[in-house]
């Protein structure tokens, strides 16, 4: 079996390491938790951010970091910067381990503006970009080889960003553009154009010197260069990460062919431990083969309601002991606001851009009210950056909104969101919500996460759900226009779907439901994911 290289620059490893935007780190942490399930030999490479430049106030990488005390170089314009390495070591149910080196140039010996190359994910200013981006792809090819990697035989790009690492191969390969593509592959995420990161050519001449190739307007297109453009032009194969989202590919770049591996998520990371309990008990071997959850039918009802309700109460009893989610009413929270065990209760949690539309729900108070009175419970979930003009807004909005609903549906703002809040709701959510303008959702994966611990997901039919809404319509429920710009058709088809729910809920077709949910989880694995890998793109 060949060695894997997976470049990805995000990893959500622990909620107190700041290498993760979103769903981009989750997913890249659970593909490598999979494969050190299976022994597949794997490495990751990505980037560490320290944050500032104050050391009392830096991340420091040695709280969960192995140093490596190696370092190598990268030219950046007329500068020899210098990077070095740490290693975390993600550890899989057998005992497996798949080693992540984490780069980073905040050192001494580089001038403060290079020590800053790696301070955010994902810098604003196209500069310092390009710069990050050449360190990952650049630099995380040279340091495999002085860490002694020198038997990798696939270098997988998450996303565009380590595209970079193509030239560092075609350096080495004497410009065979052949010998590079048999040995590169990649996966984009990004169905949305200005998602996709360019940088100008004079830019790139710039800070790249002779490492661009004499034919890099032909490998990245004439008018910028494309890192996802380069990626595909040097991969042997490229991937979508749903089957809708392989038919948008299609159309974005039709002079390329994509396969279509659908995402999915870990079982282990993400079932929460009274579920965990209830599958030990009635579907043994699952831990070790996530397929017996398509066996959850067989689970008597009664048990499988107890651990919902169960993981529903811990759910509450997060909600209810932060006070930030109640930002208009720290001083005067009652019991009659506090969230329960008995009212369903709708999630909706993920990064709050606009083709996500974070407020359809709440397009009509009038509406939601007459649907939901003292009948629903809703959680909104979501962290903003201080210089993200459109989640402040909504959060604002939010917070408002919660105040205007106060007494007639219960409204929750949660300010932040890691991958252990993320945990808690999805384990105690009735209705994971996602409501993008289709078909602008690549996949999506947090709704699978819902499934895995027996939550209904209520969705548009984009990424992930178009496929599972297809294989069981029992499995959740579905509404909204197969095209975005329908806003108005598609908020009232959503309060009509909750009207729906509402009126199941607590019904015997509410258990057996649950149960067709969870069947979904049996198939949007990254064990799936990673068998299907292994035979399509790493063989």
């Amino acid at each position: 079996m060949k060695k894997i290289a997976y470049f990805s620059m995000e990893f959500a490893l622990h909620p107190d390491i700041p290498n993760f935007a979103g769903g981009l780190g989750v997913l890249a942490t659970d593909i490598m938790s999979s494969c050190a399930d299976r022994g597949v030999p794997a490495v990751g490479v990505s980037l560490i951010y320290h944050l500032s430049e104050d050391p009392k106030e830096a991340f420091d990488p040695s709280r969960f970091f192995t140093p490596l005390f190696k370092t190598v170089t990268v030219k950046i314009e007329d500068r020899e910067v210098v990077v070095t390495a740490w290693k975390y070591e993600v550890k899989g149910r057998g005992g497996g381990v798949i080693p992540v080196i984490f780069l980073s140039t905040n050192l001494p010996e580089n001038k403060r503006w290079d020590r800053d190359i790696t301070k955010n994910l994902y810098p604003f200013d196209p500069y310092t970009r390009l710069c990050q981006e050449a360190i990952l792809g650049i630099g995380g090819v040279r340091m495999l080889r002085a860490l002694g990697y020198d038997d990798t035989g696939i270098f997988h790009m998450n996303e565009g960003h380590a595209a970079f690492l193509t030239l560092e191969l075609l350096k080495k390969e004497g410009f065979d553009d052949e010998k590079v593509r048999s040995v590169c592959r990649f996966t984009t995420h990004t169905p949305i154009a200005a998602g996709h990161d360019r940088f100008d050519y004079k830019l790139a001449k710039q800070v790249l010197g002779d490492m661009l190739p004499w034919h890099i307007k032909k490998l990245a297109t004439e008018e910028q260069l494309h890192m996802t453009r380069l990626a595909l032009s040097l991969s042997g194969r490229s991937n979508a990460v749903s089957q809708k989202h392989k038919e948008v590919c299609g159309r974005m770049f039709p002079d390329h062919e994509f396969l279509g591996i659908t995402n999915g998520v870990r079982h282990l990371t993400w079932v929460g431990e009274d579920m965990a309990k209830l599958y030990d008990k009635f579907l043994p071997g699952w831990r070790e083969n996530p397929y017996l959850l398509a066996k959850a039918p067989s689970v008597p009802s009664a048990d499988l309601l107890k651990a919902r309700k169960a993981a529903k109460k811990k759910l509450a009893d997060f909600i209810n002991s932060a006070p930030e989610c109640f930002p208009y009413r720290k001083e005067t929270i009652t019991e009659a606001d506090h969230f329960d065990d008995k009212a369903l209760t709708l999630t909706f949690s993920r990064r709050f851009v606009p083709y996500k539309r974070p407020l359809l729900l709440f397009r009509d108070l009038d509406r939601l009210r007459e649907v939901g009175f003292r009948r629903l419970q809703i959680i909104y979930a979501g962290h903003c950056n201080p210089d993200d003009g459109f989640c402040n807004t909504v959060m604002g909005e939010l917070t408002h909104f919660e105040k205007e609903l106060r007494g007639q549906v219960k409204v929750a703002v949660l300010p932040h969101r890691d991958t252990e809040i993320t945990k808690i709701l999805a384990a105690g959510s009735d209705v994971w919500l996602n409501n993008p303008e289709p078909p602008l959702e690549a996949s999506g994966t947090s709704g699978m996460k819902a499934a895995l611990n027996g939550g209904l997901n209520l969705s548009v039919l984009d990424g992930w759900w178009a496929e599972a809404y297809q294989m069981d319509p029992k499995s959740g429920f579905a509404f909204g226009a197969d095209v975005g710009g329908h806003d108005e058709i598609d908020a009232e088809e959503l309060y009509r779907a909750i009207e729906e729910i509402i009126g199941l809920y607590g019904k015997d077709e509410w258990a057996e439901r649950v149960k067709e949910s969870i069947v979904l989880a049996a198939y949007f694995s990254t064990e799936r994911c990673v068998t299907e890998y292994l035979e399509k793109m790493w063989d």
